[in-house]
């Protein structure tokens, strides 16, 4: 089967407004990557940035100390000298200086003007206290982030839009992004010092916001549509922490075509890559988050085949979960035409190592040249059950109706072996390719997309299997427990694409993200920008359904963003990555669940972009997601569609 690539690819209430993040341009890498305008390593602001303050409050570094007139603090690692007094905030980056006031705010140009106040400094966090409102700061490894508290409801102008206005001041030049989310601040001789980015709004049902900047005449606007908001309204800055490249990369490697990540660890694929002179032989990349915590690094350890050869496709799909890997090798050449195996890796005692050497190596007892084994994989979060897609397996002479399989760990640890059981479906047809798997946490569901399949009169609308482990165990079986489709779905949705390394089903079985990714790959053409859709398991227990909980979309999605390429879903986060979307650069979104539950919605809480990508980056090829962490790849850059080596991100609080 082809895998499809893309390379164009209360009113009372306590309202906290305005948060952003201000950065240096001297962040440091160990090897030569793609700089943005600031000559910094890929800095997107669009990630929670908890982790930045609690690491900030207990290192010693970043806390205020005491002087005369108010406050200094550093930032050694974005090379910031910040000074807090009653007239503003300084931040000196060299020997440029930039000095942010707060004017006041209200609703459109009524602004009500706020006095001096005084700091108040406790470790990295500063407030200025101004009755109900409150600016505040908080310093870490991120930058400087920046918020706003308003404690009680203000006169809203009829029509307006909230609104905090700052002045700005000093040496340097203060420019405005394109789609107002950041600002760029360049000295006289054109050359970029800081970075002021990060604005998202959420409501207390985690709605996002509609929240931008403004510049006008030297000082700085901070928009906000709070229409229909639930109070309180909160902004909660997401940042990039991380960009993970490999050492000795090499263009058209393609680093990210799949990702996973598990706690503190994160394993990108690159099918690719040459080893030992064998080209596209394939490598798996580990990376470990520090103690310091996340930074632009490059690998960890470095995992092959000793039995590899040239055009295996080794990384192609990796999966994470604890102190297991589990790595696709799908021969390649134009197609995965294998038959492909599946290697299995143990973190030693020591920690994760550069290794050739495998624990063991899982293989389908029927498998065939072009049946897709291994292209898509799933490992569950005890590390005992590995799912593993064949989506062009023959089944009853029909070609590419795809199967599952699923490998359960011995009692005695893993070792080299053929399935457990086969899983099928009793109404599958030909060209379903149902290979598109996930699997929960404690191995007792396997999702199997099957985004080929006709439902109705509707070529490709697509469906996606459930199967529950029976309690005797996993056994080959064509009987699924549920059938899930979109009752307003059409020709050509997809529904059911599950991109290698995505988790679309939760880790407790009870959620599942099935994407429609609205393209007709026997032609190449779109039928929309694409969808998500959850299900959430009835208190019965799965069943056959069209009726989802929720569609979720992208607002301002674009024919052709292949929104729904890669996803994962844990907890109470959804992430859809659109590959083709964000002009072809790619985006990944965030979607938090109400409190009321997962409803149809075209608004995220997030939206992550590279500040630097490139048209056909493919950002967002693939996604996963750790607690609120999350991992993702784009397999172009640094060189756009020209297919740079590729890079691996990482977002999170």
């Amino acid at each position: 089967m082809r895998k499809p690539r893309i390379h164009r690819l209360s009113m009372a209430a306590t309202i906290v407004l305005a948060v952003a993040v201000v950065t240096a341009a001297h962040a440091q890498t160990r090897v030569p990557v793609r700089r943005d305008a600031l000559g910094q390593p890929n800095v997107p602001t669009e990630l929670k940035s908890g982790l930045s303050a609690a690491l900030g409050q207990d290192a010693f570094s970043y806390h205020a100390q005491a002087v005369g007139d108010g406050f200094d603090a550093s930032n050694l690692r974005q090379k910031l000298d910040i000074h807090f007094n009653s007239e503003g905030v300084g931040v000196r980056s060299g020997a440029s200086r930039w000095l942010m006031t707060v004017r006041g705010y209200g609703y459109g140009d009524a602004i009500r003007g706020v006095g001096a106040a005084v700091p108040v400094a406790n470790r990295n966090r500063i407030d200025y206290r101004r009755g109900i409102f409150t600016e505040w700061y908080i310093n870490g490894p991120v930058g400087l982030e920046q918020g706003f508290t308003i404690n009680e409801p203000i006169n809203k102008a009829k029509g307006g839009l909230l609104t905090i206005a700052l002045a700005l001041s000093g040496d340097l030049h203060a420019a405005m992004d394109q789609n107002g989310e950041g600002l760029s601040l360049t000295a006289a001789n054109g050359k970029p010092v800081l970075r002021y980015t990060g604005l998202r709004a959420f409501d207390a049902s985690g709605k996002a916001l509609r929240t931008w900047l403004e510049l006008n005449h030297g000082e700085l606007l901070l928009r906000t549509d709070d229409a229909g908001a639930r109070y309180p309204v909160m902004i909660d800055p997401w940042v990039q922490l991380a960009e993970l490249t490999a050492s000795d990369g090499a263009d058209g490697d393609q680093l990210g075509i799949a990702v996973s990540i598990s706690g503190n660890t994160v394993v990108a694929g690159a099918e690719n890559a040459a080893v030992n002179g064998n080209a596209g032989q394939g490598a798996a990349y580990v990376f470990v988050k520090p103690a310091s915590g996340w930074g632009n690094m490059t690998q960890t350890a470095k995992l092959t085949a000793s039995n590899g050869a040239a055009g295996d496709g080794f990384g192609g799909a990796v999966y994470i979960a604890g102190n297991t890997i589990v790595v696709g090798a799908c021969p390649q050449s134009g197609v995965c035409n294998g038959p492909g195996k599946v290697y299995v890796f143990l973190k030693p005692k020591s920690g994760w190592k550069t290794t050739a050497k495998s624990k063991a190596e899982l293989t389908a007892s029927d498998g065939t040249a072009n049946d897709g084994f291994s292209n898509e994989l799933a490992l569950s979060a005890d590390g005992n059950t590995v799912a593993v897609g064949a989506a062009g397996a023959t089944i009853d002479g029909n070609a590419g109706q795809g199967a599952a399989y699923v490998f359960v760990k011995p009692a005695s640890g893993w070792k080299t072996t053929t399935q457990t059981a086969k899983l099928y479906e009793s109404d599958g047809a030909a060209d379903d390719f149902a290979g598109e798997v996930s699997v929960s946490g404690d191995g007792s569901t396997v999702f199997v997309g099957a985004p080929g399949a006709t439902v109705g009169a509707n070529a490709g609308q697509g469906v996606a299997y459930l199967f529950v482990r029976p309690a005797q165990g996993w056994k080959t079986t064509s009987k699924f427990t549920a059938k899930l489709s979109a009752k307003n779905g059409a020709a050509y949705d997809d529904f059911g694409f599950c991109q290698a390394g995505s988790a679309c089903i939760s880790s407790d079985g009870t959620t599942v993200l099935a994407t429609a990714l609205q393209e007709n790959f026997s032609t190449g053409t779109f039928t929309g920008p694409g969808k998500a859709y959850v299900f959430v398991k009835p208190a019965g227990g799965w069943k056959t359904t069209s009726k989802f909980n929720a569609e979720l979309t992208a607002s301002g999605g674009q024919m052709g963003d292949a929104f729904g390429w890669s996803a994962a879903i844990t907890g109470n986060t959804a992430v859809v990555g659109a590959v083709a979307g964000n002009g072809g650069t790619g985006a990944a979104y965030v979607f938090n669940k109400p409190n009321a539950g997962w409803k149809t919605t075209s608004k995220f809480a997030a939206k992550l972009t590279p500040s630097d990508g490139d048209i056909g980056d493919a950002f967002a090829f693939s996604v996963s997601i750790s607690g609120s962490t999350v991992a993702v790849g784009s397999i172009n850059h640094p060189a756009g569609s020209t297919n740079g080596p590729g890079t691996a991100y990482v977002f999170g609080p």
